[in-house]
């Protein structure tokens, strides 16, 4: 938001319902328009944010690759300057109303189309003041947000790092918006899931600014009652997550007046007087042009004001309301603090880097305070902001970075991680060429050697491990396998291998699921992911999973010799996993020369991977020299 916006936004808040200014009482576009003319009702005389419903959406953008259509982009966004009102974009990245073409790419392919939409955004709006950058990722909102995860990156080490992606893509590009997460009735319904996930993208780095709480579940669930819910789940997730909160997308659908009345006079004042909350978004207001039950949320009915919004002008003329505070005075951010530990889970023992990210739109940093459990660690004066901590004990950890400017505002960032037990391999070394049992994986943590979708084992071994939190074991195959798997589980081996070289896999698998399934498989060295191979699966009996069969293939590039780690990932779900054979075949190694290249960067060029200290030459398998292609 421009000085010049904030201005004007200064000299014409009397006219709005609020005048407080640093939390806007926002609304959004009616049929692609703001003002309703026909009514005579001007959308500026009551609100000061706009959110367009519709016209920032993906799918309303670009219908047809390469085509952007902003006509009900802009439509907006100059009726919000010319009324000083705040613009919000709504939204960059969300499993819904994005353009049918995109479902018939592939991952990059995906990715590349997402990047050219963000790019084409930033072109026509260089500067945006908020931004929604990530919509309804909670698991089960939204049947194709898998379409989304994959072309970001899928889950990662963190369970969500394609929504860390989307994140510093968009920081990348407006560095000096409010970026926001949000999501669809965390006040009722997913809140703990909603939590884990600001909270991990929070603790991971992401330059995330607040979290955006849809407000659309006002009601209880038989629509007769105010929601029962809605300040224990606020508070909890302000307690969790202490950071800035808006209500993104506020309704109370109901004919019934006094029953929506008393939802506002109870739910708006304690969003609107938390100093968390940094403003309100209303999710329309002219009866019958709304997304509820005939348009049932609206404010203005046959031209006259429902008692709702006739309490909501009186109260926002209180002095409780006008003087309510805001993380963002002047409802802009003047801070971008970010706390990167180098992972959010750590062996004990182990150093662990910590990078504040640290920038100020008007003021110069003097110096930051980083603390963990309250513990000063370092001051850090000057940038790049870095330290190191070697946590001693297993537990979770809090991080704090505290900026002080030179004029001595402060500003606050948290972070956290946990500290596991030291990464052990479960039931002894697993030796390569050899047999990997899948439930054999690493002892450790969730979110360190394994992860599973929830905290739950649904098999049917019950007493198989104690460490292996929500993992799923199954009887399969006459012993022990892995089950119920979801898109995004992973699982890591620590194995040795021998002797480097080109090796094949014999997966023993099963699938009941008519659609099929599939995984891949990943070295992990020295912080390097490299995919050895994907693995579909077709069915192996019909909605049966007792029938196994082995899939077979080559790893793309050779394993080096020593430790490393195996990790499999599930890229589409319902597939079983007994175990894994991992054979020797290129067992002829040969010193080629080619192009005046030294052996190693000849190696490179044909692998894309490290060479072995001790491992000199090109693989020939059969008498065949070996190339990935």
């Amino acid at each position: 938001m421009s000085a010049a916006i904030a201005c004007s936004l200064c000299n014409t808040a009397n006219a709005q319902l609020s005048s407080n200014p640093d939390k806007f009482l926002g609304n959004i576009t009616t049929s692609w328009n703001n003002d309703m003319d026909t009514d005579g009702f001007i959308f500026s005389d009551y609100w000061n944010q706009v959110t367009p419903e519709n016209a920032t959406k993906w799918g309303s953008v670009e219908g047809t690759r390469g085509k952007y259509n902003w006509g009900g982009a802009d439509k907006a966004f100059n009726y919000a300057k010319e009324h000083g009102l705040l613009f919000k974009f709504h939204t960059f990245a969300w499993g819904s109303q994005f353009p049918n073409w995109l479902r018939n790419l592939t991952p990059e392919e995906r990715y590349e189309a997402i990047v050219e939409w963000m790019d084409a955004a930033k072109e026509h709006f260089p500067e945006l003041p908020i931004i929604d950058v990530v919509n309804e990722a909670v698991s089960g909102h939204q049947n194709d947000t898998p379409l989304i995860k994959e072309a970001l990156g899928g889950d990662g080490k963190t369970g969500y790092d394609w929504i860390i992606k989307a994140f510093e893509m968009a920081h990348e590009r407006w560095p000096d918006a409010i970026l926001i997460y949000n999501d669809f009735n965390t006040f009722q319904w997913n809140t703990d899931e909603f939590i884990d996930l600001v909270k991990t993208i929070r603790d991971a780095g992401a330059p995330i600014d607040a979290y955006g709480c849809q407000s659309h579940d006002m009601l209880s669930y038989d629509g007769k009652n105010v929601a029962p819910t809605f300040k224990s789940s606020m508070d909890k997730m302000h307690q969790e997550l202490m950071m800035p909160m808006y209500s993104t997308e506020y309704d109370v659908g109901t004919e019934d007046d006094e029953l929506q009345l008393k939802a506002y006079k109870e739910q708006i004042p304690y969003m609107w007087e938390a100093d968390y909350c940094a403003g309100i978004t209303l999710w329309g207001w002219i009866y019958g042009s709304t997304w509820t039950t005939d348009g049932n949320s609206g404010l203005i009915k046959n031209k006259v004001e429902r008692p709702a919004l006739t309490w909501l002008r009186e109260y926002m003329q209180t002095d409780a309301a006008k003087n309510a505070k805001s993380p963002f005075p002047g409802m802009v951010k003047e801070a971008s603090v970010y706390v990167k530990p180098a992972a959010i889970g750590v062996e004990s023992g182990k150093v662990l880097p910590i990078t504040v990210n640290a920038s100020l739109k008007t003021k110069t940093i003097d110096h930051i305070d980083l603390f963990v459990n309250d513990e000063l660690i370092g001051t850090l004066t000057n940038a790049p902001y870095e330290a190191e901590y070697t946590p001693t004990a297993e537990g979770k950890y809090d991080i704090k970075a505290l900026v002080t400017a030179t004029d001595g505002t402060q500003f606050e960032r948290l972070s956290g991680f946990k500290v596991y037990p030291a990464r052990m391999p479960y039931n002894g070394e697993k030796e390569i060429p050899g047999i990997i049992e899948a439930e054999d994986f690493d002892s450790g943590a969730e979110l360190f050697s394994f992860h599973d979708s929830d905290n739950k084992n649904e098999g049917d071994i019950k007493d198989y491990r104690k460490d292996a939190g929500g993992v799923d074991f199954v009887k399969g195959n006459g012993g022990c396998a892995i089950g119920y798997t979801a898109t995004g589980e992973w699982l890591e081996y620590t194995i040795n291998v021998k002797e480097a070289g080109i090796y094949s896999y014999e997966a023993t698998v099963s699938c009941g699921s008519p659609d099929g399934s599939a995984f891949s498989i990943d070295v992990i060295k020295d912080n390097d992911v490299v995919n050895l191979c994907k693995v579909n699966v077709t069915q192996t009996d019909n909605n049966q999973w007792s029938t196994y069969k082995v899939m077979s293939g080559e790893f793309k590039v050779p394993l080096e010799a020593g430790k490393q780690i195996i990790r499999i990932t599930i890229d589409k779900p319902y597939v079983n996993l007994d175990k894994f054979e991992l054979k020797l075949e290129g067992t002829g190694i040969q010193s080629v020369k080619g192009d005046g290249l030294s052996d190693d960067q000849l190696f490179y060029n044909l692998y894309g991977m490290k060479v072995d200290k001790n491992f000199k030459g090109i693989i020939i398998k059969n008498g065949q020299k070996v190339l990935n292609k």
